[in-house]
């Protein structure tokens, strides 16, 4: 089986993530299966040499997302047909090639989420309606869609999209081989990972945290993750007006994956604040660490992670102070760190591969 795959808008983060582990997976899964892989220069580097994957990219491609999608249109059908692709796996969501049959999936969940759409500026907004557009005329024209949870499904396909031919397909995750958490209370380290957009409320666990330091509270806060201007610029103020909260909140920015993973092993409690995911690929590393988890009460969040009092409100920073006041003792971190690495389970790559490969053939 040849698979084609329409990598156009992959950039970074979880889209990357999943789609490297997808292809070195399934190559070791299936002998019979060979990938023709459509990308930019950064997502094709990460991406094994082998014989059985055949690559493609063009100036369009290592460009802005734009004209990364005229490029789908007046050049993936030829790239495809040439290589004599069964079929077209589109993991980015938009596809607007002639090339059939195609099988898409939905990773971004932005466009769907008016609410959070509300926190960008106008050009942003234009741009999430539009992307919302693509997708939906995707979705109706393809064999099939892969959602990574009953959350996305159920939030999606109230757009419109009449019967639709699905499959729920979650993530896998890399399993580490013993559970890593180990606690600690000098200092007390919480960790946030996620780039600092407005539905991250990045500044709302800022403010929560410096609160309780200034109580007397012995935490260190960590962020890592892409610094946005107006974000940080919040932050920065605020945490310059104490020299205690200046040594105890550290804002790092983006950092290589390798590093990241460090700073799990060395976490006492992990947070994540955001509140419009879809499968949020941080989360599900922190479970294979053994990280007990605090997070948002929305959904998929609240889903994935186990334990009692350990969602709070993004919106309220005295709900987030208060949940990491009620998850700070030995006793409860522990037992949730065994329930969240026993979790992590649930995620792995060759359930995924091989529900995606049967979907796949099933739809030929």
């Amino acid at each position: 089986m040849k698979i084609g795959i329409d990598a156009s808008n992959i950039r970074t983060g979880g889209g990357k993530n999943h789609l490297v582990n997808f292809i070195n997976h399934s190559l070791e899964y299936d002998k019979n299966i060979s990938f023709v892989v459509i990308s930019n220069n950064s997502i094709l580097s990460s991406i094994k040499r082998n014989k059985r994957i055949t690559t493609h990219t063009n100036f369009l491609l290592n460009s802005i997302n734009l004209l990364a999608f005229i490029s789908q249109l007046l050049f993936s059908y030829r790239y495809f047909k040439v290589n004599n692709c069964d079929l077209v796996f589109v993991p980015g969501g938009i596809f607007i090639s002639k090339f059939r049959p195609y099988i898409t999936m939905s990773q971004n969940m932005i466009p769907f989420d008016d609410q959070t759409i509300k926190k960008f500026g106008l050009l942003s907004r234009i741009k999430f309606k539009l992307v919302k557009y693509f997708q939906i005329k995707t979705f109706k024209r393809s064999k099939g869609v892969i959602f990574l949870n009953n959350y996305v499904k159920n939030k999606i396909t109230r757009n419109g999209l009449g019967k639709l031919n699905y499959k729920i397909i979650p993530h896998g995750i890399i399993h580490q081989k013993k559970n890593c958490y180990t606690f600690s209370t000098k200092p007390f380290k919480i960790l946030y990972v996620s780039d600092f957009l407005p539905y991250k409320h990045n500044i709302n666990v800022v403010q929560a945290v410096s609160e309780l330091i200034l109580e007397g509270h012995n935490i260190d806060l960590t962020l890592i993750g892409k610094k946005d201007k107006y974000q940080f610029s919040l932050i920065n103020k605020l945490i310059r007006r104490n020299k205690i909260l200046m040594k105890k909140i550290k804002v790092l920015g983006g950092l290589s994956n390798d590093i990241v993973l460090k700073y799990y092993k060395d976490a006492s409690l992990f947070l994540f604040a955001s509140t419009c995911e879809n499968q949020p690929i941080i989360i599900l590393e922190a479970l294979s660490f053994g990280l007990p988890i605090i997070t948002s009460n929305r959904g998929p969040m609240k889903s994935m992670i186990s334990g009692d009092n350990v969602l709070f409100d993004s919106y309220k920073t005295d709900d987030i102070k208060c949940v990491i006041q009620k998850n700070m003792s030995s006793i409860k971190l522990n037992k949730l760190s065994k329930s969240n690495y026993l979790l992590s389970k649930n995620y792995n790559w060759k359930k995924n591969v091989s529900e995606t490969i049967a979907f796949f053939k099933s739809q030929l």
